[in-house]
C-alpha cells in the first residue's frame, strides 16, 4: 500500500510539473523578461513604467507595468528562427487590446544580437526605418 501511494505521490509530481511548459521546453525563453533599455537609432527611449515580455509555447505577452499596480498588456504568438537570431513576434488579432511601445508593431523581426539565459537584445527596424534596440534582463 505504502509503495503505490508512493509512485501514485511521484506520478503526479511529474504531471504537474510537467504542466508549465505546454507543447515542450522553449529553453531560455521561458518566463518574464523586463525590457531595461530601449534605444531609437542608438538614442535611449524614454518611457512611462515598466515593460515585460513573457513566453511560453508560442504564446507572447508584453506588458506595461505603470503607476500603482496599473498594467497594461497585448498577446500574441512568437518563433525563433535562423537557428536562434531571429525571432518573429505578431500580433494577429487586431481587436485586441494593442499595447504602445516604442518600435513595436502588429508584426516584429528580431534580429537578436546577443542572448544568454540572464540577457537578450534584439534589434528591429520598424515601417519608417527607425532603428531600434531592446536590451533585456530575465526575472527570477
Amino acid at each position: 500500500m505504502k509503495k503505490t501511494l508512493f509512485i501514485i505521490s511521484i506520478l503526479s509530481v511529474l504531471v504537474l510539473c510537467s504542466c508549465t511548459r505546454n507543447h515542450g521546453d522553449i529553453g531560455i525563453w521561458f518566463g518574464t523578461w523586463h525590457v531595461e533599455q530601449i534605444t531609437a537609432n542608438g538614442t535611449p527611449v524614454n518611457v512611462e513604467g515598466d515593460y515585460f515580455f513573457q513566453f511560453q509555447s508560442k504564446v507572447f505577452r508584453v506588458s506595461q507595468v505603470y503607476g500603482h499596480e496599473q498594467m497594461v498588456a497585448s498577446y500574441g504568438t512568437w518563433e525563433e528562427s535562423d537557428g536562434g537570431s531571429k525571432m518573429t513576434v505578431s500580433f494577429p488579432d487586431p481587436t485586441v487590446y494593442y499595447i504602445v511601445m516604442p518600435g513595436l508593431e502588429d508584426y516584429n523581426d528580431f534580429t537578436i544580437t546577443s542572448k544568454s539565459s540572464r540577457e537578450v537584445t534584439f534589434t528591429k527596424s520598424d515601417k519608417t526605418g527607425t532603428a531600434y534596440a531592446y536590451h533585456l534582463v530575465k526575472q527570477p
